[in-house]
């Protein structure tokens, strides 16, 4: 099976195993020397699969882009991998990689469909975007990014769209996914102020990602569309609702290590305590909603 880059390239960008570039503090794995705000754990892991199949049930797919038969695809910041390896087994002709700053666990990552291991068509390669992707020009007919927001300094997106419509191939798609990090409701005000003061620190804007097919349009794509969804929170949307608060609370809470051992924004307590609001909120008022916007363009 052939990939898109060199043997001696597919080596530097493994991992090296005298390499720790993530600490525990209370009780959860973060990264170092990166922005990106949340867990690098197996808790966190666990809440990235869940969120994967909510976003698969609401879009009734792993992509909008209209790609036909593609025989290379790449997913930037796979987090768990899940979502390369379904396309993998999707497209079962195509090479499928997953890049992320470190391997995702196999607990995580392998099971798809009640199987072991991830297809023989899915590889993972180490890597960050904002250093640059290991490959060579014109390498892949799809390339993906999802969610972000809590990863991405404001200053890195530009070069991070052009750097992924380097390595697209001429005719082929980027498909970008994310969703903006602001008050929802009045009690989840105080956890967002913390939120976006932790960013502020990071250089991210967690508002930027509004803005992806304006960075598609400037990166110099063709026939971009940008779709925006407001996704139901809480039992007022059913399902969907309960499953996105679910997943809400879940990454609020994984945001207590920066917020309270890390930077000394809040005690638990104060901590614990926006959390609740933010829960009783979402419970009880109708109409909260969470965005997101889905934005694809041609090379």
């Amino acid at each position: 099976m052939r990939w898109p880059w060199s043997r001696k390239k597919r080596k530097a960008a493994e991992p090296s195993a005298t390499t720790a570039p993530y600490f525990v503090l209370g009780g959860r794995k973060m990264a170092i020397d990166a922005p990106y705000m949340l867990p690098k754990d197996l808790e966190e892991s666990g809440r990235l699969d869940f969120q994967h199949v909510l976003l698969k049930n609401i879009l009734k797919a792993n992509y909008l882009a209209p790609i036909r038969n593609p025989l290379s695809i790449l997913d930037v910041g796979c987090g768990t991998g899940r979502w390369g390896a379904e396309m993998a087994r999707q497209f079962p002709q195509a090479n499928v990689v997953g890049l992320d700053l470190q391997e995702p666990s196999i607990t995580s990552t392998s099971v798809v469909q009640g199987q072991e291991r991830p297809p023989d068509n899915y590889v993972f390669v180490q890597g960050d975007i904002t250093k640059g992707l290991p490959f060579a020009d014109n390498s892949f007919d799809f390339v993906h990014m999802r969610l972000v927001v809590m990863g991405l300094p404001y200053a890195q997106w530009m070069p991070a769209v052009m750097e992924m419509k380097r390595v697209t191939k001429p005719g082929g798609w980027i498909e970008l996914v994310d969703t903006t990090v602001t008050a929802r409701s009045p009690g989840s005000e105080q956890w967002v102020a913390w939120a976006q003061k932790l960013a502020s620190f990071r250089g991210i804007d967690m508002t930027a990602t509004a803005q992806i097919g304006e960075f598609l349009k400037q990166a110099g794509m063709r026939n971009v569309q940008m779709i925006p969804l407001e996704i139901p929170l809480g039992p007022w949307g059913g399902r969907i609702g309960v499953a996105m608060m679910a997943d809400g609370l879940a990454g609020a809470r994984a945001l207590e290590t920066p917020v309270v051992h890390q930077a000394h924004l809040a005690t638990k307590e104060q901590f614990d305590a926006a959390i609740a609001a933010m829960e009783a909120d979402f419970t009880n008022l109708v109409g909260c909603t969470q965005p997101f916007y889905i934005a694809y363009g041609q090379k």
